[in-house]
């Protein structure tokens, strides 16, 4: 094993044992603090053996001790253990003990200070007693011995908090500070129960980081990337040891399954039954590597095989890379190629054991899951593997109605605790939880972490997000996707060559040497004609006139908007001309869940259509629509579009009007996608568009990045990783790697009402009342309590609307930041929002 158990820390020559001292009560148990800290080493060495977490400590070993130095390795692995063994050493504090465990000790002087936390305490006797150990090392290999001394203590000290910067960790041992109170005026409180002495002082650990700091001054991309990474992820396993061992004692609850893949025959024999993959199969052997002319055939199912093949035996001659490239047109079967490079991986990479399905939006995250049900309807057994993980998916559980009441609540907290880690095989979730677990700083967004090691990951259209930290976010894929041993598939239509802004090069494949021959094919080449003649006009009434004679053929006919207003307006006078006679449907990022899904339902059952829409359209919209209208934007936006247009590839005489009626400068603000130049506005993008040529296209785009991102400026790459990242100021890198702004003045309401989703009659008002009971009910287990909101929460979704503050807001209940507006209903018309109405009676709408 890579870690050695005997080299845990004999606690008994730490703590004296005239004192008992408890980690955990519970009614009338008591729980002796080494129960809890073998319980949590327990934990660790489990995870360790089954997700095969040494991978990653090892590549840590060879960044920072190339020389392969055994001693010092050993000391390394020593003290990582004893990390996660010594976290709660400080509940030895006798106020702790007294104040939340009811554990008196008789230690009058620790009323004086009232200081009842223990995590910093930990941290500093755990450097007090590795110091001393360091310094019998050599020379050369002590600076980076106590560097990793002093990130474990960090880690120690952030077990219950999630991460603040290092910045903030220093300033504890500032004059006035708890680490210098601690080992000043309160060292008395607690130096009684301690068998050792505590020779280690503010002075000596101020001087230690400082001369930690000046190493890292000269650290290399790699080493300061590496340090980051290592951190979070000491620190999500911590978090989980912990919180594994605490849930064990306190609910009885023994975590054995961590949600692995233990054997992808299980997924992939399933899979391999399905009619798709069995014709692919027959394909591959009758006709895949014939000499054939591919230009002039009409079948795409034949496009869609050579394209599932060729990435299929392009990754298995390059199965050992870290990071693949799926770049194919929209309609040729990405999804299903990824699924198949998935199950491929796990065949040839046996230290694999879990798969991300990750995707821009919750739309595409639900098409996906409901792709799957179909592939494995007949193999419930594998279903129960697979979950769903987003802000409106109810937790996943398997809590029986004739269960006994205490059998239930070890269910739910079970269900809570495979929730919050993620203890599914395979995890279906967007790109903006994903990068949580990757850069956020609440404990929450730790948990996960781990999970990521050893994995899979399906990553869809990265690029939709703000191109300017697309250099950062390679990077630390690159690196993250090395030290925790992960594989990443990155697919798009327009998939932009990201290696050319990392700071790091790793590993990476394309997986389609010959995109030409996909791209350049007349089935997805020519599936649609485009227009540019409305460009020219920038009269509305003229568009407006256009639309209407499109109608008249009766076909389903989209048009989007890059301005929600503009939208909001277009389909008011859709409805309210008498003259038109088609049924017209309005999508907006206003729509809720049911909203949404009733649209999208009527549009694939409606013979003809009009649907009026904003950005939401252009991924993550399962539609086939005939004719399409759409305000310019970006580039590889109009690509994306393309794809909602015959997206079938069976239609005749589709078409796409491109027009300009809003700025599209105004809502990309500091996206270089916009500058006219590299926008249809310009006649050389029309023929790349056309040509489907989208490596030109970016090379122009990413040359500009870089241009951006070398400044001397808040953007400037070198400067964010050799600061913020070096510094570990994590607060900031979360903020920077924001995949969406967070908005001001937003809140949410419940416009009360009655909806039917799914066959299911939904009466918001007593949703309300229910969760609202369930909220305040404090008798409620934690667990419980959490899972059951989770599922009415899910319910409750289909009421919720967003909106700007306003300090004249009539409303009738409020539980935290969720607003209850009783007549809700009469701000909606046919199931939508009344804008003109609802911003009159309630304020601003977004």
């Amino acid at each position: 094993m890579y870690f050695d158990k005997n080299r845990k820390i004999d606690i008994n020559k730490i703590i004296n044992r005239d004192f008992e001292i408890y980690a955990h009560t519970k009614d009338n148990r008591r729980e002796i603090l080494e129960e809890h800290l073998d319980l949590s080493l327990k934990y660790f060495l489990e995870l360790t053996d089954k997700k095969n977490l040494s991978n990653m400590f090892e590549e840590i070993e060879k960044i920072f001790f190339p020389d392969k130095e055994t001693h010092a390795i050993e000391l390394f692995r020593e003290m990582i253990l004893n990390t996660i063994y010594l976290h709660d050493v400080g509940k030895i504090n006798p106020y702790f003990q007294k104040i939340k465990l009811e554990n008196d000790l008789s230690i009058d002087i620790s009323e004086k200070f009232k200081n009842s936390k223990h995590s910093l305490l930990s941290s500093i006797i755990y450097v007090d007693y590795y110091l001393k150990k360091i310094k019998k090392e050599k020379k050369n290999l002590q600076l980076v011995l106590t560097d990793f001394m002093i990130l474990n203590s960090h880690i120690i000290s952030r077990h219950h908090n999630g991460l603040n910067s290092w910045d903030d960790y220093k300033k504890k041992f500032f004059q006035d500070g708890e680490g210098e109170k601690l080992l000043g005026e309160q060292k008395l409180m607690y130096e009684r129960l301690l068998k050792i002495e505590m020779k280690i002082s503010v002075i000596k650990i101020n001087k230690i980081i400082k001369i930690i700091e000046e190493k890292n001054k000269k650290a290399t991309k790699e080493e300061i990337i590496s340090r980051y990474i290592y951190e979070r992820f000491l620190l999500s396993l911590l978090i989980a040891c912990d919180y594994y061992s605490t849930t064990e004692f306190m609910d009885g609850v023994e975590i054995n399954d961590f949600g692995l893949i233990d054997s992808a025959n299980e997924f992939h024999n399933s899979y391999k039954e399905g009619k798709i993959y069995k014709s692919i199969r027959k394909y591959e052997k009758n006709s895949y590597k014939t000499k054939k002319n591919l230009k002039n055939i009409k079948d795409i199912n034949i496009l869609r095989n050579e394209l599932f093949l060729d990435a299929e035996k392009k990754l298995e001659a390059n199965y050992e890379n870290n990071i693949f490239y799926l770049e194919a047109p929209t309609g040729s079967g990405k999804s299903n190629v990824a699924t198949n490079l998935c199950y491929k991986l796990l065949e040839k990479d046996k230290s694999k054991n879990k798969i991300f399905y990750v995707y821009p939006f919750n739309t595409l995250v639900e098409q996906n899951i409901n792709t799957l049900k179909k592939v494995y309807e007949k193999e419930q057994n594998i279903l129960s593997k697979i979950a769903v993980i987003n802000s409106i998916e109810p937790i996943k559980n398997d809590i029986k109605n004739n269960l006994s009441e205490d059998t239930k609540n070890e269910y739910y907290k079970k269900a809570l605790l495979d929730r919050q880690f993620l203890n599914y095989p395979i995890v279906l979730t967007t790109h903006v939880s994903v990068f949580k677990f990757l850069f956020g700083t609440y404990r929450e967004d730790l948990f996960p972490l781990y999970q990521l090691s050893n994995s899979i990951i399906v990553l869809d259209e990265i690029q939709s997000y703000k191109n300017l930290i697309w250099g950062e976010i390679i990077t630390f894929l690159s690196s993250y996707s090395k030290i925790l041993n992960f594989k990443v598939i990155i697919m798009s239509a327009t998939l932009p060559d990201l290696e050319e802004l990392t700071l790091t090069k790793s590993k990476t494949v394309k997986l389609i040497d010959n995109r030409r021959k996909y791209y350049n094919n007349s089935i997805f080449k020519d599936r649609v004609k485009i227009d540019y003649s409305l460009l020219e006009k920038t009269n509305d009434f003229e568009l407006y006139l256009h639309v209407k004679n499109s109608i008249g053929l009766k076909k389903k006919i989209l048009i989007e908007f890059i301005k929600k207003k503009s939208a909001y307006d277009f389909y008011h006078k859709v409805k309210n001309d008498d003259e038109v006679n088609v049924t017209t449907e309005l999508m907006t990022g206003d729509d809720n869940i049911g909203e949404r899904d009733r649209i999208i339902k009527r549009v694939n059952e409606s013979g003809s259509l009009l649907l009026v829409a904003t950005q939401v359209v252009e991924a993550g919209v399962d539609i086939d629509m005939d004719i399409g209208y759409k305000n310019i934007s970006t580039l590889d936006s109009e690509e994306q579009f393309l794809g909602r247009i015959n997206r079938s590839c069976k239609k005749d005489n589709s078409i796409v009007y491109f027009f300009k009626s809003d700025e599209a400068k105004e809502i990309y603000k500091g996206d270089v996608r916009i500058n006219k130049d590299v926008t249809i506005e310009n006649k050389e993008m029309r023929k790349i568009l056309v040509e489907k040529n989208f490596d030109k296209y970016y090379g122009i785009i990413i040359e500009r990045l870089k241009y951006i991102t070398n400044q001397i400026n808040e953007l400037n790459i070198e400067t964010f990783f050799s600061n913020e990242v070096r510094n570990l100021k994590f607060e900031t890198v979360e903020k920077k790697l924001e995949l969406i702004n967070k908005k001001n003045n937003k809140i949410s309401i419940f416009l009360n009402g009655k909806t039917k989703i799914k066959d299911e009659l939904l009466n918001g008002y007593e949703l309300w009342m229910q969760y609202k009971k369930l909220l305040t009910n404090k008798k409620t287990d934690y667990s419980k309590k959490r899972v059951q909101l989770s599922i009415i929460k899910s319910k409750m979704n289909n009421f919720i609307y967003e909106v700007k503050w306003s300090y004249d807001f009539p409303y009738n209940d409020r539980l935290g930041d969720l607003y209850f507006i009783e007549d809700g209903y009469k701000y909606l018309k046919e199931g939508k929002l009344d804008k003109e109405k609802f911003e009159s009676g309630i304020g601003d709408f977004i």
